[in-house]
């Protein structure tokens, strides 16, 4: 069962969650305030962007309505402004529509290879989006445009691009279900984070303006090695930890201050957001080029007509059973299956009728295997059923089952309702370690020659593995 908090038919429970959400997000970040800064991390104008961009229809002025009243509120509540978080929340409000209307124009964000085009995007939107709350914030703060404006619009910006630009990432490529373990199912794919973890620690122990940027290879190193969504997840964390440690005088990043006055708060910040750019662009490369590899292998491996395996497809998912060791001691069935007449159905109603009647034989034949065997395209209008565990006589079943289903359900081609038959070769046997493509084509000879014998004796039959009495099949 799947458990969602946002519901499109349920806008009272929506709002509410929201707000519920904002009021929290708020609370924390307001306890997050430093001396004479603004809070170390605000947070809650990354998430709602996030939120409001995955759920794109919750894109409507009463939700934002509702969390910028739930901002009023907490101000109002915990902070002891007033009026000011009227005008102060307008910038929080402000990063979140820009940064919304640059990313929700990409609906397709969240699936896999709409998330790795659009995955740069959020870098010029947290920018424009930062810039104008920046603006906003500093002017709602009553400064003129001197140098404590200069000062207060830097630490909005520096605040709201970071945590930006460090949240959006992982949480806009965040799949539904991560599989965190099986990502880190082997022991060599924890390197890439214990090199992060001493390039942090070595970061902390030299200390000077180039210290921030000593995690970069370990985070290229991950991007290489884990998937977008980890990576953004690892550089996030890393982010976060190096402005802790910035803030609390473990990592030294002392630097001239002469030509722009940056408190070190915002200039971590700044170098943070900064060396984030550089491992996502990496994973971004990385997704794509893991995507190409598995498009190329899916049209490689599987037949683009009737969507099942291919014949080369299929020798190689028996090499990675044989690599499992998944094939030992295991009794395997081949049928050798051909449509009947294809030729004339081609002739007659044409290829277009004869690609149709390819894949609703492949579909038929897909419903009665299901998870219990291998449906492959061998070539042309003949097609291999691979099963496994059983004996001949519910071999010998089972294709029954396939050619009665295909005789029995009529296929429109043209307007007319036309019966398909097909002729079905067994075999049985076992597969030899170490020599399973040899041992499995002498499977497919043998199944081919009982082939031969259900087309020499009439079509439309199944004819059992050699070695079994001849069962007479009922001729439909």
């Amino acid at each position: 069962m799947r458990f969602t908090f946002f519901a499109k038919d349920k806008p009272f429970n929506n709002a509410l969650i929201l707000f519920v959400f904002t009021l929290f997000f708020c609370f924390i970040g307001g306890h997050l305030r430093q001396p004479a800064e603004l809070s170390l991390f605000w947070p809650i104008n990354a998430l709602l962007t996030a939120i409001f961009v995955r759920f794109s229809w919750l894109h409507r002025p009463r939700y934002y309505l509702v969390c910028y009243s739930a901002m009023v509120v907490n101000d109002a509540l915990f902070s002891g402004w007033t009026l000011p978080a009227f005008t102060l929340n307008g910038a929080n409000l402000l990063f979140i529509l820009v940064a919304v209307a640059m990313l929700i124009q990409r609906p397709g964000l969240i699936n896999a290879s709409s998330r790795v085009k659009s995955a740069l995007s959020i870098f010029p939107a947290c920018l424009l989006a930062s810039v104008a709350c920046a603006s906003w914030g500093a002017l709602a703060q009553g400064l003129l445009v001197n140098e404590r404006f200069l000062l207060a619009w830097s630490d909005w910006l520096s605040e709201q691009f970071s945590t930006g630009v460090l949240l959006l990432p992982f949480l806009l490529t965040l799949p539904r279900r991560p599989s965190l373990l099986s990502t880190l199912r082997r022991w060599q794919h924890c390197l890439p984070i214990g090199a992060l973890m001493v390039s942090i620690a070595a970061a902390a122990v030299i200390g000077g303006g180039g210290s921030l940027s000593f995690p970069v290879p370990a985070l290229i190193w991950c991007a290489i090695s884990y998937p977008l969504w980890l990576t953004s997840g690892l550089t996030l964390l890393t982010g976060i930890g190096e402005i802790i440690l910035v803030v609390h005088g473990v990592m030294n990043i002392q630097g001239d201050d002469s030509l722009l006055p940056l408190g070190h708060l915002a200039s971590a910040r700044l170098g943070v957001a900064t060396v984030a750019i550089s491992p996502l662009i990496v994973a971004v490369s990385m997704e794509s080029i893991r995507q190409l590899n598995h498009q190329l292998a899916l049209r490689a491996n599987h037949d683009f007509l009737t969507r099942q395996l291919s014949r080369s497809g299929l020798y190689e998912r028996l090499h990675q059973l044989e690599k499992t060791n998944a094939l030992r001691s295991r009794a395997i069935g081949v049928l050798l299956i051909d449509i009947d007449y294809f030729k004339a159905i081609n002739d007659n109603y044409g290829h277009d009728a004869g690609d149709a009647v390819l894949f609703d034989v492949a579909q038929r034949m897909q419903q009665v295997v299901g998870s219990a065997g291998l449906v492959c395209r061998f070539g042309g209008e003949e097609f291999l059923v691979l099963l496994f565990d059983l004996n001949d006589r519910q071999l010998l079943e089972k294709a029954e089952t396939i050619r009665q289903s295909i005789m029995q359900q009529r296929v429109m081609l043209r307007g007319s309702a036309v019966a398909v038959t097909v002729s079905i070769g067994v075999a049985s046997g076992s597969l030899e370690n170490g020599n399973v493509s040899e041992s499995f084509n002498r499977l497919v000879s043998a199944a081919d020659k009982q082939l031969f014998i259900s087309k020499r004796n009439g079509r439309n039959q199944t004819t059992p593995p050699i070695d079994e009495n001849p069962v007479a099949d009922a001729l439909a």
